[in-house]
C-alpha cells in the first residue's frame, strides 16, 4: 500500500510567537501584506497584539478587511479579491477562525488563478500553484485549517456550501499564539474543541488513516481530553489554551492526509441547511457518527482508548464500546460547563428539514473516506438520534 503524507506548513508555537510575524515576512521579501480577519476580532482587541508586533519591528502595517460573517460567504472572497487586486497586495495574513482562514484561503485562490470565479475552482486539486505567501494565525482551537488544504464556502444563491481540496490550499506558516485565544468564550471554546476532537477521531478510523496520522490524531485526543474541560472552566489558563491549539494543528495535520468522515458529511449539511457554526454542529453529530462506525472501527476505538484511560482491560469489544461511553460523558461535560447545545430541536429544526440535510449529506465528500457507507438510512439514523 503506498501513503502519501506531508505537513508543508512551517509552524511558530508559544507565548509571544505573534512577534515572529513581521520578521518572517521581511525574510520572503513581503512589502505589503493583507490581513482578513473578522470585525469580533477587531473588537475584542485581539488584532491590537498583531499591530502591536508590526509596530515593534517598524513593518508599516497591513491592509486590514474585516468584513466577513461567521459563515463567510462567496461575495466576501470576491470583496477580498478586489481589494488584494486594487492595492498591489503579495501575501496574505489570515487572523481569527475557520471562517477567515477559510475566506482566506479563497482569496489565494483566485490570485493564484487570476479569476474571481470560484466556482470553477472547486472540487479537488483543481489548482496548479499556491500563487502568494500565506500565513494563518488562528484565534480558535479546533479548526485545524492552519495546516489543512480543505476550504468551505457558503453560497448564499444555492444554500450550499462549496468545498474546496488542494494541496496548494495549505498555508505556509501558521502562527500559534495563545494570547490570542484567551479571551475565547466558553460556548465557542467547546464548539471549537469538539471540532478538534472529531477532527482527529475521524482520521484516526477513516480507510485514508496511517500510522503518520494516527499518532498525530492520538497525541491530539488525549490533549484535548486532558486541556478542553479546563480551557472552558479557566480561558485565561495560556498553558490549556496553548495545549489546545497544539491538539487543534495536530488533528488539522491528521485529517490532511487521512480527511474526514460522516460526522463532517452531515454537519456540513446541517450547517448548511439551520445556519448553525460548524464546531456546533459537529458537536451533535459526533456520537451518532461513532456509533454506526462501531462494528467496523472496534479496533481503532480500542487503540484509542488508551488515550484517555489506561486501566481498561476489556476485550477489543468492550473496550471500543468504553471508548465511545468516555467521549459520551466527556461531552455531556463539555455541554453543562459551556452551556452548548446538545440536539437539532435546539436550533430550530423540523421535521421538514430532514430532506435536504440527507440530500446535501449524501453529497459531501467527506463520506468518501469512511469505512461506513452513508446511505440515506445512516443519514436519517444519525439525525434522528441527534435531536
Amino acid at each position: 500500500m503506498t501513503v502519501e503524507f506531508s505537513i508543508p506548513t512551517k509552524i511558530i508555537a508559544g507565548s509571544d510567537s505573534i512577534f515572529r510575524l513581521p520578521y518572517e515576512l521581511e525574510l520572503r521579501g513581503v512589502k505589503k501584506p493583507i490581513v482578513l480577519t473578522d470585525e469580533g476580532i477587531v473588537s475584542a482587541g485581539i488584532f491590537a497584539l498583531v499591530k502591536q508586533a508590526f509596530d515593534e519591528y517598524k513593518f508599516k502595517l497591513p491592509l486590514v478587511f474585516s468584513d466577513i460573517p461567521p459563515e463567510t460567504s462567496v461575495n466576501s472572497v470576491k470583496e477580498a479579491y478586489r481589494l488584494f487586486i486594487s492595492e498591489n497586495c503579495d501575501a496574505i495574513i489570515a487572523l481569527g477562525g475557520g471562517s477567515v482562514i477559510d475566506t482566506a484561503k479563497a482569496l489565494r485562490m483566485m490570485v493564484a488563478e487570476g479569476t474571481d470565479d470560484l466556482f470553477v475552482l472547486s472540487g479537488a486539486d483543481n489548482l496548479r500553484s499556491g500563487g502568494v505567501f500565506f500565513v494563518a494565525i488562528p484565534t480558535t482551537a479546533g479548526t485545524g485549517s492552519e495546516v489543512s488544504g480543505v476550504a468551505v464556502i457558503f453560497d448564499r444563491s444555492s444554500g450550499s456550501k462549496i468545498a474546496f481540496a488542494s494541496e496548494f490550499l495549505v498555508p505556509n506558516m501558521a502562527v500559534l499564539e495563545p494570547e490570542l485565544t484567551v479571551s475565547l468564550p466558553k460556548k465557542l471554546t467547546a464548539a471549537s474543541g469538539m471540532d478538534a476532537l472529531s477532527h482527529a477521531i475521524e482520521a484516526y478510523i477513516g480507510i485514508q488513516s496511517n500510522e503518520m496520522s494516527k499518532a498525530l490524531s492520538f497525541r491530539a485526543v488525549k490533549l484535548i481530553f486532558d486541556n478542553l474541560i479546563g480551557a472552558i472552566e479557566n480561558g485565561k489558563d495560556k498553558r490549556v489554551r496553548f495545549n489546545m491549539l497544539v491538539a487543534s494543528t495536530m488533528a488539522g495535520m491528521a485529517f490532511s492526509n487521512s480527511m474526514v468522515g460522516i460526522v463532517h458529511s452531515l454537519a456540513h449539511a446541517a450547517g448548511a441547511v439551520l445556519h448553525i457554526p460548524h464546531g456546533v454542529a459537529v458537536s451533535i453529530f459526533l456520537l451518532s457518527g461513532l456509533k454506526e462506525n462501531l462494528d467496523r472501527a472496534k479496533g481503532d476505538f480500542s487503540e484509542l482508548l488508551n488515550a484517555v484511560r489506561c486501566d481498561f482491560l476489556g476485550n477489543e469489544s468492550d473496550r471500543a464500546e468504553e471508548f465511545l461511553n468516555i467521549v459520551r460523558d466527556f461531552l455531556r461535560e463539555v455541554r453543562r460547563l459551556s452551556n452548548l447545545p446538545s440536539g437539532l430541536l435546539e436550533l430550530g429544526y423540523r421535521p421538514e428539514h430532514e430532506k435536504k440535510i440527507v440530500e446535501l449529506a449524501l453529497t459531501d465528500g467527506s463520506s468518501v473516506f469512511s469505512r461506513v457507507e452513508l446511505t440515506e438510512d445512516v443519514a436519517r439514523r444519525m439525525i434522528e438520534v441527534s435531536l
